[in-house]
């Protein structure tokens, strides 16, 4: 029989009376989707840690993580607070930087991706911007970090796989061979991985810029 891998618990990384910040462990969902109930996400991780702790809030998500992807989430405490709030990821001070394992090593140590991708809720391309930096180069993968300026789907995954370089273990936009080959050099211990390591953004409410960071991934220690 298969061992399934347990996930580890997510991590507070910061509280004060408006909002909080967690760390999601990868392969957690944010929030409940189709066969994914609210006590297998980040959410319900949240709500059940603040009711435990006999907290006066339900926490909610602000923004969410593809269920791979590991790193900074931030939730709101109270419903008085949720526009202004949510209105954090549309401030231009707003800055995301995230780490990629992709395939190969890319020509150039900095470069920035200005193709278009397909929106959320309408049928049509939109405009998205990632940039990235080289960090570490490996035999034949590399580290990135990465920061979009846009929030379209999948958007490192897909703009990284067009240029080239998909993320390692990618099932959707990944080099399938080079996965197999990977998996295989490695036993099977290797993963997909995307970390949302940065998190910048002007707080509006204690009315400062704030930076928050989640762990230092071992590929980097």
């Amino acid at each position: 029989m298969k061992k399934v891998k347990k996930i580890p618990d997510p991590v507070l990384l910061y509280e004060d009376e408006h909002l909080l910040a967690f760390e999601k462990p990868a392969e957690m969902a944010t929030v409940p989707a189709d066969r994914i109930p609210e006590s297998k996400t980040l959410q319900g991780f949240v709500r059940l840690w603040a009711l435990n702790g006999k907290k006066d809030f339900k926490p909610y998500a602000l923004h969410r993580l593809d269920q791979p992807t590991s790193g900074i989430l931030l939730f709101g405490k109270y419903p008085r607070d949720r526009e202004a709030l949510e209105a954090i990821f549309k401030d231009p001070r707003t800055k995301k930087e995230y780490l990629a394992l992709v395939k190969w090593i890319p020509k150039q140590n900095e470069g920035t991706v200005r193709i278009p991708l397909q929106a959320r809720s309408v049928d049509k391309k939109v405009p998205a911007l990632t940039h990235y930096t080289v960090l570490k180069k490996m035999a034949n993968i590399s580290l990135l970090s990465v920061r979009i300026e846009t929030g379209r789907k999948h958007q490192i995954r897909q703009h990284m796989a067009m240029i080239g370089h998909p993320l390692v273990l990618d099932r959707e936009y990944g080099d399938r061979i080079f996965n197999n080959n990977y998996q295989r050099k490695l036993k099977g211990k290797g993963q997909f991985f995307l970390h949302s390591w940065k998190l910048t953004f002007f707080h509006p409410f204690k009315k400062e810029l704030m930076e928050l960071s989640a762990s230092t991934p071992e590929v980097l220690q």
